[in-house]
């Protein structure tokens, strides 16, 4: 039962209903470096499996840090209700991150950009309850991940120049993103506001579709089939936030 219940702590924490919005951004990526041509599925899944690691990093370590917050105000959150450990978040982060950055490089991906990403999504959770600006930080996390996610992509396409598409996405996305986090910074009890980061957080799928379609890849009808998925898992109560 105690495994079941840790078992279960450790998925809520993930926020596994965002998890969807992962696949859209790298599509859109791949789509940015080569247009309308289908992905390598290795490739493409190996990247997104690395943004997942890199997430997985970042809710793990956002429960933890968060722990003594959400007791007071979301009682019934996996560290608060007693589901798992902050000491436990804390040494799967850890290999969640260790494991993002050393997939990214076996994918061919950059170093640098791998460590920036964990850097700023670290300073995103020790600052985020304390500094308004830190939505720039979370902005900036999506933005490394998709440029992270590009760089293997033209690696693979046999290129060591990133397209300038590549960073308008980011750019894009990163914005999308900050506009998500400056809404959810309001939205504790009030349940009309923790609805529209519902929506805006499954929105990006629909985000990333416009973007995939505009690069002339159908995958964006993949990225819609997707959007439509994670508002199911929204609305059967999987947590987003």
């Amino acid at each position: 039962m105690h495994e079941c219940r840790l078992l279960s702590g450790v998925v809520r924490s993930a926020r596994p209903a965002n998890i969807p919005t992962l696949f859209t951004n790298a599509a859109a990526a791949w789509a940015a470096v080569a247009g309308g041509e289908w992905p390598p599925p290795v490739i493409y899944l190996g990247v997104v499996l690395t943004g997942l690691f890199f997430y997985l990093y970042g809710m793990w370590e956002n429960d933890r840090v968060d722990a003594r917050w959400d007791a007071s105000r979301y009682p019934d959150r996996p560290v608060p209700c007693g589901a798992v450990s902050t000491s436990f978040l804390r040494a799967i982060a850890l290999m969640a991150g260790l494991a993002g950055l050393v997939l990214n490089m076996l994918l061919g991906g950059e170093f640098a950009v791998g460590a920036l990403l964990l850097i700023v999504i670290s300073l995103y959770n020790m600052f985020h309850k304390f500094w308004s600006g830190s939505i720039l930080l979370m902005g900036l996390c999506r933005g490394l991940w998709v440029t992270a996610a590009g760089l293997v992509f033209s690696y693979a396409e046999g290129s060591a120049i990133l397209p300038n598409a590549v960073l308008w996405y980011a750019v894009g996305l990163a914005v999308f993103t900050c506009v998500i986090s400056l809404v959810a910074r309001r939205e504790a009890g009030r349940p009309r506001v923790q609805a529209a980061v519902g929506l805006l957080l499954s929105g990006m799928c629909l985000f990333d579709a416009a973007w995939l379609f505009f690069f002339g890849s159908w995958l964006g009808a993949g990225a819609v089939v997707l959007w439509a998925g994670t508002r199911l898992l929204q609305k059967r109560g999987v947590r987003a936030t």
